[in-house]
C-alpha cells in the first residue's frame, strides 16, 4: 500500500510540475469481483485506486488491486495482488474519424511468486455511432508471452447531459494463448452511470466457447458472470 501510495504521490507531482497541458485524473473503485478478459482473479469485494495522466503525447499511469476477499482462502485479503503500469501514444496520422494508439503494460504481481507479465497493445476507434474499438494485445514476457488477446467492443450515451450520462456497452473477445485451445472466448454486455465525481456500473460476462474461456470447476478461469462496481474520481 505505501508503495502504491509514493507512486501516486509522484505521478500527481510530475503532473502538476508540467502545466496545464497535462491532465491527471485521480481515482478508485470498489467492485463485487476482480474480473479480467473473462478471467475471475477474486470473486468478492476488491478496492481498485488508480492514476490516469493525458493531455501529453504519451498517456501513462497506475493501476492497482487490493483483494478485501480472500477467495476462498486462496488470496490474502487486505494485500495488493495486482499492480500494472501503463503507457500509450496516439498515433498522429490524420485520419479522421479514425483514431489508432500504441500501448505498454507491465502486470506486477507484489505478493506473489510470480514474474510480471508484459505486452504491448494496438487499439483501433472510429469516432462513429457505437464509437467501435478494436484493440490488439500481445504477450511479451511472463506467463502471457506469445500469447494474442483481440477484442472489439462497442458503446452508446444514452443519456449525457451536465449532470449526468448513462452509457450501455457490449464487446466480444477472441484469445490464441501460447498453449490451449484458441477461438471467441467470451462476451459483456454493461450498463454504466455517472454523476459528478460518482459512477457505478453493472457488467455480464458470458462463455462463447468453454475450451477457450474454461469453468474454474474444470480447471480454468471463468467463475462470475456478474459483477458490479461503485467509484469515485477526480480530473484536475
Amino acid at each position: 500500500m505505501k508503495k502504491v501510495l509514493i507512486a501516486i504521490v509522484m505521478i500527481v507531482g510530475l503532473t502538476a510540475s508540467i502545466g496545464l497541458a497535462a491532465e491527471a485524473t485521480v481515482g478508485a473503485d470498489f467492485a463485487s469481483a476482480y474480473v479480467f478478459r473473462g478471467a475471475t482473479f477474486n470473486d468478492g469485494a476488491v478496492f481498485q485506486p488508480y492514476v490516469d495522466v493525458a493531455g501529453l503525447p504519451i498517456e501513462f499511469g497506475i493501476w492497482g488491486n487490493l483483494d478485501i476477499d480472500d477467495y476462498d482462502d486462496a488470496l490474502d485479503d487486505g494485500q495488493f495482488s495486482e499492480i500494472d503500469i501503463y503507457a500509450s501514444y496516439a498515433l498522429p496520422l490524420g485520419i479522421d474519424p479514425v483514431g489508432v494508439s500504441v500501448g505498454y503494460t507491465e502486470y506486477t504481481y507484489p505478493n506473489a511468486d510470480a514474474e510480471a507479465d508484459r505486452e504491448i497493445g494496438l487499439s483501433i476507434g472510429l469516432d462513429a455511432l457505437l464509437s467501435p474499438e478494436l484493440g490488439i494485445y500481445y504477450g511479451v514476457d511472463g506467463g502471457i508471452d506469445e500469447s494474442l488477446h483481440a477484442e472489439l467492443a462497442v458503446s452508446q450515451a444514452i443519456v449525457e447531459n451536465d449532470t449526468i450520462a448513462v452509457e450501455l456497452g457490449a464487446s466480444v473477445a477472441f484469445e490464441d494463448p501460447d498453449s490451449g485451445e484458441d477461438g471467441f472466448s467470451y462476451y459483456t454486455a454493461s450498463l454504466g452511470v455517472s454523476y459528478g465525481i460518482l459512477s457505478a456500473g453493472v457488467t455480464y460476462v458470458g462463455q462463447i466457447d468453454d475450451d477457450v474461456l474454461v469453468d474454474v470447476e474444470d480447471g480454468g478461469v471463468y467463475d462470475t458472470d456478474v459483477y458490479g462496481t461503485i467509484g469515485i474520481s477526480h480530473s484536475f
